[in-house]
């Protein structure tokens, strides 16, 4: 929404021209909670109790403020912009453009952007980033995440024993579990129900290669989604390469995934079903008997939301499937999770909420509660490691 304070701001340090043809907004989401955090069943690979252990902490729930504005151009076309900027209130730390941040054209045809986009790994996702609830607590921390692949003996199946490893089984996240940087993306016109678009980086992990490298770190990503009354139907295709990959210090040639979700207002409650297939191509681990090949995982969610009271009632049941990889299926590489929650609101702009969550990791896995290390502090679990988490927490935009 346009702020007044905003607008005195900017005009003192623009031209008076310059602001006269820019509508500029301030937004933003300001979203912080107690939680409650135990880790157990962790082991290590002699089988000794590791990684266990509870605390209490203020975490994130992705806070930030965005700059944004449009000019018109005539015609029916318009220059937009985005900055988006993500901080942490519980530690006072942030960094500039760090969400979706672009530049672009929008009209009749629709729009092209160029800049740091959400990409796939966020679609047919349930409610809980939305909401006062935790952003923790989110389908993503199965749905986006292959696990248990990362160190492997020379069948294809997780590592015994320290001297087979270094480390326990690592997660690849999907599409950066986050934005792909260097992203120039087109989407379709206002076309009834029907949205989607197509997006290609020549870098989407933002490391920059060396000159001549074949890999590049490629990715495309394409979307397409209906909703029409209570119906919402979509899918989602990815496809990256990785770039500077040697056999020596572990190959991973890239990624391939698919998605597809749907959902039904019954309109007091909601039903939604998503199905991800995620593979991780050409794995090359440097241990003793080195393995390589395709690893795939295959998960399902379904988010249930219900109108109770004046608040929402959320609740998400998501499940990974082992792990296929080239020696055969990797045994207990899979992982279950259950969140609720309840999101009240206290105005149109301010909302408190509660939610539980239990993930639940094989004993071949560690699937991690999303984002919980980047905005909670919290540990990386090693593998098998269990974790429930109760929160409460305050959100407000602005």
């Amino acid at each position: 929404m346009k702020k007044s304070l905003l607008a005195v701001a900017v005009a003192a340090a623009l031209p008076a021209a310059a602001f006269a043809q820019t509508n500029v907004t301030l937004s933003g989401i300001v979203k912080v909670g107690v939680a409650n955090t135990k880790y157990s069943n962790g082991e290590n690979f002699a089988g000794a109790s590791y990684g266990n252990g509870s605390n209490t902490s203020l975490d994130d729930g992705s806070s930030r403020f965005i700059i944004s504005g449009s000019e018109d151009l005539g015609g029916g076309m318009k220059g937009i912009f985005m900055v988006d900027s993500r901080f942490r209130p519980d530690v006072g730390t942030g960094t500039l453009a760090s969400g979706n941040s672009f530049v672009g054209l929008a009209g009749g045809f629709g729009s092209i952007r160029a800049g740091r986009l959400d990409q796939y790994y966020h679609l047919g996702t349930d409610e809980f980033g939305a909401r006062a609830v935790a952003l923790q607590h989110s389908n993503i921390s199965i749905l986006s995440w292959v696990g248990g692949v990362g160190n492997l003996t020379a069948a294809g199946t997780p590592a015994a024993t320290a001297a087979a490893a270094t480390g326990v089984p690592g997660l690849a996240a999907i599409a950066n579990a986050s934005r792909s940087a260097n992203m120039l993306r087109y989407d379709l016109p206002a076309m009834g129900g029907l949205s989607g678009g197509v997006g290609f980086s020549n870098n989407f992990q933002a490391d920059d290669g060396a000159i001549g490298d074949a890999g590049k770190g490629t990715a495309w990503t394409a979307d397409l989604a209906w909703r029409g009354g209570p119906i919402t139907v979509g899918g989602a295709y990815w496809t990256a390469d990785f770039e500077g990959q040697t056999a020596t210090t572990g190959k991973n040639d890239g990624q391939r995934a698919w998605r597809l979700y749907g959902n039904y207002n019954f309109g007091v409650f909601s039903v939604g079903l998503t199905v991800d297939e995620s593979k991780i191509k050409g794995i090359t681990v440097p241990i003793v008997g080195a393995t390589s090949g395709d690893f795939k995982r295959t998960a399902w969610s379904l988010p249930v939301t219900a109108k109770v009271g004046p608040g929402t009632l959320l609740f998400t049941y998501t499940q990974a499937r082992d792990v296929k990889g080239p020696g055969g299926t990797l045994s207990d590489s899979g992982a279950k999770m259950f969140s609720i929650g309840y999101d009240y609101p206290l105005s149109k702009r301010t909302s408190v909420g509660v939610s539980y969550t239990n993930l639940n990791n094989d004993s071949g896995a560690n699937y991690a509660l999303f984002t919980s290390t980047a905005l909670g502090g919290h540990d990386q679990p090693v593998a098998g490691t269990d974790q429930r988490q109760l929160y409460v927490g305050l959100r407000h935009a602005f």
